[in-house]
């Protein structure tokens, strides 16, 4: 039995808590995959779920994802792209990392385009999503349970301080070990682009199999998402180096948790691009300059805020983030207390928020089921600033409070 002292260590509940979120992400997902599939949008309707295994199952789906992420793997150790090492480990340490996520996007959108006018059947990808899943789900499974026993073996650097609490279960859903490697091949950093990049095809391969239907005309809705989500993602992987820091990175140790969800990425995001091709939905040109408004301000203030942040962290003499206010801490780092990190604690989280409302803005009022994403990221951000906040109180003690005292809210200015 896990004692009081022990419940409180372990994040999500626990043991139990970690059974229980490991069913609600692999169902959560399956309910999008296949919404996307069907274009049955109500969100009420159970899914019609057939009894036959070719419909979840089939072995050349299964080879065809496993020879497309050995080509992820393989993009990534390519001598292509910058090399950048990562932050500090706990043995004085940096990893080294290829900057190549920009040119392995390119690699796989250039080669859809290529199976596209070569007449392969690109709607395969949507037709077969139900069976990617479950390819996935598995590989995810059996991957953690690799690494599970693995981590036995591994250097006292590469552990997860939160994954090895001796719970068996607890520690393969969090994760033994935070950078498992392969050689050169850093596998959760991999698997994290690879989940980008599939939601980047998934949204081509429908936007393609609109024109091949011949349609006489494709919904705006559906070329602005797909814009703009590409743009995003152009964005995010030219400024690859900040992802180093992320916290999935740096902190989440790689087990189901976290590959559970890298694998949703693709087939969740896509939901929004699946909706307005499924049912055609169409905006008036006021209503989408509207939405592109909400997404260029989100975009600014997760930029420009992301920007601020890691000019500080890398030169904090830097001209453009001299001049704001810091607070100086006990542990000798001095936390900003102006510019956009002055106005909340995660000013990064509110442009995210106001994309993915964008996103969602797209597909009208007719449905709920688009706007479930933006639900469940207001809960992972709301619930991932909470825990940033136990570490930072644990790591500055009551100089965090001190802080918290200064910059009042967490992620929206006056409201949260």
């Amino acid at each position: 039995m896990s004692t009081k002292d022990e419940e409180k260590r372990l994040e999500m509940g626990g043991p139990k808590g970690a059974g229980v979120m490991s069913l609600f992400l692999v169902a959560l997902t399956y309910f999008n995959a296949e919404k996307n599939v069907t274009g049955e949008w109500i969100l009420l309707r159970l899914p019609s779920l057939s009894l036959d295994i070719r419909g979840w199952f089939k072995l050349s789906t299964s080879l065809g994802l496993l020879v497309w992420f050995a080509m992820q793997l393989l993009l990534y150790a390519l001598p292509v792209g910058q090399i950048a090492e990562g932050p500090v480990l706990k043995d004085g340490k940096k990893l080294i990392y290829r900057l190549n996520a920009l040119f392995a996007l390119d690699m796989n959108l250039l080669s859809l385009v290529v199976a596209f006018f070569l007449g392969f059947p690109i709607d395969a990808l949507i037709k077969n999503m139900l069976q990617i899943l479950t390819v996935g789900v598995l590989a995810c499974i059996l991957l953690s349970c690799a690494l599970y026993h693995l981590a036995s073996y591994a250097e006292d650097w590469r552990l997860n301080p939160k994954g090895n609490t001796g719970h068996q279960f607890y520690d393969w859903f969090i994760g033994r070990e935070l950078h498992p490697r392969f050689g050169p091949i850093d596998l959760k950093y991999v698997m994290f682009r690879s989940g980008i990049i599939g939601w980047m095809l998934l949204n081509f391969a429908t936007l393609m199999q609109t024109l091949s239907e011949g349609q006489q005309s494709v919904s705006p809705n559906l070329v602005l998402l797909v814009l703009i989500q590409l743009f995003y993602v152009l964005d995010y992987f030219w400024f690859e180096e900040g992802i180093l820091v992320s916290r999935d990175i740096v902190h989440e140790g790689l087990g189901f948790n976290i590959s559970m969800q890298f694998l949703m990425i693709p087939f969740t995001f896509c939901t929004q691009t699946r909706y307005v091709a499924t049912t055609g939905y169409t905006s008036s040109s006021i209503t989408l300059l509207a939405v592109f408004t909400i997404y260029a301000t989100g975009y600014w203030i997760y930029r420009a805020s992301n920007l601020e942040k890691n000019k500080f962290r890398q030169n904090p003499e830097d001209p453009s983030v001299a001049k704001l206010q810091t607070m100086p801490t006990e542990s000798g780092k001095r936390l900003l207390i102006s510019g956009w990190w002055g106005m909340c604690r995660h000013p990064n989280y509110l442009g995210d928020l106001l994309i993915s409302l964008s996103y969602s803005l797209c597909t009208g009022f007719q449905h709920f089921m688009p706007y479930l994403g933006f639900l469940c990221l207001v809960m992972l951000l709301i619930d991932r600033e909470k825990r940033d906040s136990e570490g930072c109180r644990d790591k500055y003690g009551a100089d965090w409070d001190k802080y918290c005292q200064i910059v009042k809210y967490r992620i929206i200015p006056f409201i949260y």
